[in-house]
């Protein structure tokens, strides 16, 4: 499980880290399906956990981007379902006074989020086990981390605590970078073995913790985007930092397809979807499953840049 939880942290943290450029543009063409590639283009980043990182795909080309393949179905609906039910939840959060004190933990009124299998109706936690986090600061920022708490157990106050609880001590997590045991509580999540439920999986994952972030801790800023409507969600949260894509992006962003499909197998899951970040742009996002492992588990992740972009704002 230790392998499998640094997938997702190098994973996720790469997408925010790990691109270069500013306002470049390389769209994919709507009329032409993106297939994983099995000679180039290279991807901008790759991770494969079981093996020696590879510059190619390493499971066979599937035509991710096209509802015409007949093993291919579109989530288009499930993703403007789960997408606005997220926005939804999280729109009024602020950011609570007392996470931003040097002795901060969450108090009962703070976000809940069990709330999140009202959107995640394909998901349950193991029973026993509810969600619940400690926050996290210092003097850069803060963020949630997330973990799967035993029903009648005591919650964790600090990560200090929470990290005492695995006999291991602080090294250096910052607000900025991820932190150790971030994804350990997906080992509670259940699925139910629809396309859906697959789906549902990877964006917990993407954005679970995605509440509360504060100052540093905003650079986990990805959102996962269904069709062009939900360039309004990226408009909004431009405008909060009073920046504007250029025009060669506006253009860019017009030849997307942002159509997300999964991909049933025999024995694997192909999930596809497009996420967007202020610090690195467009990304269509492939993730490869075990289609009936538990937990879950991860067999490889592509990402590939359709517009790189960087707003240029540095905390």
């Amino acid at each position: 499980m230790k392998l499998y939880r640094s997938f997702f942290v190098m994973v996720i943290f790469a997408l925010v880290f790990g691109t270069t450029g500013c306002g470049a543009v390389t769209p994919v063409p709507t009329s032409t399906p993106t297939e994983i590639p099995t000679k180039t283009p290279i991807p901008t980043a790759t991770y494969t956990p079981t093996v020696e990182p590879s510059p190619t795909a390493t499971f066979a080309p599937i035509p991710t981007s096209s509802i015409n393949d007949q093993s291919a179905i579109s989530l288009t609906n499930e993703c403007r379902t789960v997408v606005d039910g997220l926005y939804n939840l999280k729109k009024d959060l602020g950011l609570p006074d007392h996470f931003t004190t040097e002795d901060s933990f969450r108090q009962a009124t703070d976000f809940d989020p069990n709330q999140y299998f009202q959107v995640f109706t394909h998901l349950k936690i193991a029973s026993g086990y509810k969600l619940d986090y400690i926050y996290f600061s210092d003097e850069l920022g803060g963020k949630p981390l997330m973990y799967a708490r035993k029903s009648g157990a005591t919650p964790f106050k600090t990560y200090e605590e929470f990290l005492k609880s695995y006999g291991e001590e602080m090294s250096g997590e910052r607000s900025y970078s991820d932190l150790n045991h971030a994804f350990d509580y997906l080992e509670k999540i259940q699925t139910d073995k629809s396309p859906e439920s697959y789906y549902q999986f990877i964006v917990l994952a993407f954005l679970g913790d995605q509440f509360y972030l504060f100052w540093h801790g905003l650079y986990r800023d990805q959102k996962i985007l269904c069709d062009p409507s939900d360039m309004k969600y990226v408009k909004d949260d431009m405008k909060g930092f009073d920046v504007e894509f250029p025009q060669n992006v506006k253009d860019g962003i017009t030849e997307i397809d942002f159509k997300p499909v999964v991909v049933v197998g025999e024995k694997t899951v192909t999930v596809r979807f497009i996420t967007f970040t202020k610090w690195g742009g467009f990304y269509e996002n492939i993730y490869n499953i075990e289609k009936d492992t538990v937990p879950m588990k991860l067999i490889d992740v592509q990402w590939y840049p359709l517009i790189e972009y960087d707003c240029g704002i540095s905390f």
